[in-house]
């Protein structure tokens, strides 16, 4: 069962988007993101490119395809772009 760990507003330029953590076992959290359009909720469906396309426009300089081994996974770059967006 996952247990929300917390969740995380982020406003863009393309809207509102809600990014949900769980524990769900893994060493790292599992992500959920949604995008808020008119009060409805609307699942992304491509993660990962939109995590690239807020990392481009905050302009966060997460290295999401390192030259020194194969790029991050979804787990991995959202932990990286959160820790930017909340100033850790």
């Amino acid at each position: 069962m996952n247990k929300l760990l917390e969740v995380i507003e982020v406003k863009s330029i393309n809207g509102i988007y809600q990014i949900f953590q769980y524990d769900d076992g893994n060493a790292l959290p599992k992500l959920v993101i949604y995008q808020v359009a008119d009060g409805n909720e609307i699942l992304v469906k491509n993660m990962y490119r939109e995590l690239k396309r807020l990392n481009e426009e905050f302009s966060f300089g997460v290295e999401y395809e390192p030259n020194d081994r194969i790029k991050l996974n979804t787990r991995e770059f959202g932990r990286e772009f959160i820790k930017r967006f909340k100033g850790i």
